[in-house]
């Protein structure tokens, strides 16, 4: 990944975590790794805790940037915060978990616009 595009997602994850704080939200960990993925954010509200998938672009090419997501990515993801969930809450799961993800359009001299789709995948593992 060359170093404008780290740079983007960095500015992306900083709106999206701005976003959720702004809307009562605790950031409970950022670009959370472990051996099978990575987590962009996790933020919490009261008894839910939401595992949050950001993607940023700097064009306006695609129609939205969730659309990237896919079934592979959504796979990662929720493999992540299982391996989180029993890393953080080995006593006690959350009682509401949600998975989002945020897409952030970064286009040059114009403030992000962010799309925040709530519940946008239910892992495998939920049901």
């Amino acid at each position: 990944m060359t170093e404008h595009r780290r740079k983007l997602g960095a500015e992306g994850e900083e709106a999206v975590a701005r976003h959720f704080e702004a809307r009562g939200y605790r950031i409970e960990a950022r670009n959370w790794r472990c051996d099978v993925g990575e987590i962009d954010l996790v933020v919490s509200c009261g008894n839910l805790l939401v595992f949050v998938e950001v993607r940023t672009v700097a064009t306006d090419f695609l129609e939205t940037p969730v659309l990237t997501v896919g079934p592979g990515k959504q796979h990662r993801v929720a493999r992540a915060a299982d391996t989180f969930l029993r890393a953080h809450f080995a006593e006690r799961s959350p009682d509401l978990i949600r998975f989002d993800v945020v897409g952030v359009r970064a286009l040059p001299g114009a403030p992000p616009e962010l799309e925040h789709v709530e519940n946008a995948f239910v892992p495998a593992w939920a049901f």
